[in-house]
């Protein structure tokens, strides 16, 4: 199935596997709704809660080795394979005829059609026949990126990609940087609503901390040279709320861990307790949010220093660095030199030895594995020297 968001053929109109944001031309969007207030309901998740037999893919050319990989795998498997391509339709979503590929690397990277693939051959759990390999950062809510004009770090979120595409454009409005000081960070916004707050309405209840004003959201944005503004519908942050839902969703069924939501959840818990007051929940949610992913980390111990070995003579493999004159010396001069001096001259004994490499049978097709996970293009990157030495 290749998947464009929207009828495409038939002129835009909205499908239920069209973002909450609606399609473009034949989308109804002004003061009575801005779209969708269902969640976009994409057919290969929608797969993945049957009986667990077919084999399914969710990919796009953003990652050919991965594509081509999939639709080889669908072929051999001995069951019912579906595939779901991501694909723009330039007319429909706005985007020039050679921003395809651009635009497929964009909506898996911000959430809006992670990559995944099921294939029932490697278990009978989740965790193991579903694979999410090929998404950024993935035990994280959204993925981490710099600007180009400054350097500074962002979380590309699906409201970024959301801003590349025209069909979305009633929801993005451009400010000023100082318009923007008076609204609220989108990373902000999205540690105060859950999908419970959307389902329910209670973002529509002013007195309600979910409350999303209608375009009272901001993000920067790469512009043609600088960091620009741009202020978001509400619609378009219920549908970040409802994109990383549905990531969170998969990230649980692979067996993926996100502490974020166990994070925002315990924070939540707190602001609703009295333990932090809202205004202060308001001010500084992010750091908030931060500060409680520590403490649900625990900390990692460090390994032990390994006892050095007091051989007497070194292997044959062995390298020996033997203790320097000046230090010979120096011990030569203290009282009971001489045990001491055997001491230091097997302290001083370090042993490197080399590491013997076992190479599998297999080893080609292992490093075609580890390319398509690094989401590299063997053909493409020929000519770097990838060889068994790298």
């Amino acid at each position: 199935m290749l998947d464009t968001q929207v009828y495409s053929n038939t002129g835009g109109q909205n499908s239920d596997s069209t973002p909450m944001l609606g399609g473009n031309d034949m989308n109804v969007f002004g003061a009575a709704t801005q779209g969708k207030n269902v969640e976009k309901k994409t057919v290969a998740e929608t797969f993945l809660a049957g009986h667990g037999s077919p084999f399914i893919a969710q990919i796009s050319i953003a990652n050919a080795p991965k594509l081509y990989r999939a639709i080889l795998d669908g072929i051999e498997y001995r069951g019912t394979a579906f595939l779901q391509c991501f694909t723009t339709c330039q007319p429909e979503h706005g985007v020039a005829d050679d921003m395809a590929l651009t635009q497929a690397q964009r909506v898996r990277d911000s959430r809006g059609a992670p990559e995944f693939v099921f294939n029932p051959r490697l278990g009978e759990t989740y965790q193991e026949a579903l694979d999410l390999k090929g998404n950024p950062s993935l035990e994280r809510d959204w993925y981490e990126t710099k600007f180009k004009a400054t350097n500074e770090p962002y979380r590309y979120t699906v409201a970024h990609w959301c801003a590349t595409e025209a069909r979305f454009r009633n929801h993005l409005k451009k400010i000023k940087k100082e318009d923007a000081d008076k609204l609220i960070p989108l990373e902000n916004m999205l540690v105060r609503v859950t999908q419970q707050d959307v389902v329910y309405r209670r973002y529509l209840v002013p007195s309600h901390m979910s409350y999303i004003p209608d375009f009272g959201v901001y993000i920067k944005v790469q512009g043609p040279k600088d960091i620009e503004y741009r202020s978001l519908s509400r619609q378009l942050v219920m549908f970040c709320v409802e994109r990383r839902k549905a990531w969170r969703m998969l990230q649980s069924k692979a067996g993926i861990e996100n502490k974020e939501y166990k994070a925002q959840r315990s924070l939540l818990a707190d602001v609703e307790a009295g333990k932090i007051s809202r205004e202060d929940f308001f001010a500084r949610a992010e750091e908030l949010l931060k500060a409680k992913i520590e403490t649900l980390t625990p900390a990692t111990p460090r390994p032990a220093a390994p006892a050095p070995e007091a051989a007497a003579t070194p292997p044959a493999a062995a390298v020996v660095a033997k203790p320097s004159a000046a230090t010979l010396e120096k011990v030569s001069k203290s009282p009971a030199s001489e045990p001491v001096k055997k001491m230091v001259a097997v302290v001083g004994q370090v042993t490197i030895q080399r590491e013997v490499e076992n190479e599998p049978p297999n080893w080609e097709q292992r490093v075609q594995l580890r390319l398509m996970e690094l989401d590299v293009d063997p053909g493409n990157d020929a000519d770097r020297g990838v060889s068994k030495n790298n």
